[in-house]
């Protein structure tokens, strides 16, 4: 009986010490707010509103705009106009999109976000935002922009 009560109680422990795994969506949404954060001119009064993935684009959908013709174009554009950002977006996909064996997986959400947050009056405004993240081991966020 006492070791039942040891196993029970033991096993309670560790599932109630459990960290909660968090779902993709909680994943996007910190990845997003990290981006969207220091861009603020209040980074401390933002607040959370909503998310939405609006969009879903499959890799073989992807394969067919991202391939090494378009990636060799925006390499020749950096060279005229340099945009380290548009290039690591480019390269990243890129080699996502060449490493993924399953056409039909996930391979780029288009998100809406809104938040709030203090602007520089000191009046609380609400932003509509869309993001484009792609579905890596790390949900990566590759660009977020206001849609007021």
């Amino acid at each position: 009986m006492k070791k039942i009560l040891l196993l029970s109680s033991t096993l309670i422990l560790f599932i109630s010490c459990a960290e909660k795994v968090k779902t993709k969506e909680e994943r996007i949404r910190e990845n997003i707010e990290a981006k969207l954060k220091p861009t603020m001119k209040d980074p401390a009064s933002y607040e959370f509103v909503s998310m939405n993935i609006n969009k879903t684009i499959t890799v073989v959908e992807r394969k067919k705009t991202m391939n090494e013709e378009y990636l060799n174009k925006v390499r020749e554009l950096n060279e005229q106009l340099p945009s380290s950002d548009l290039l690591n977006q480019a390269e990243t996909e890129y080699a996502f999109l060449q490493e993924q064996t399953d056409e039909n997986k996930e391979a780029v959400y288009y998100v809406d976000f809104v938040a709030k947050g203090t602007n520089s009056f000191g009046g609380v405004v609400q932003n509509k935002y869309s993001a484009t993240v792609l579905n890596d081991e790390n949900l990566t966020v590759f660009r977020v922009s206001g849609n007021d």
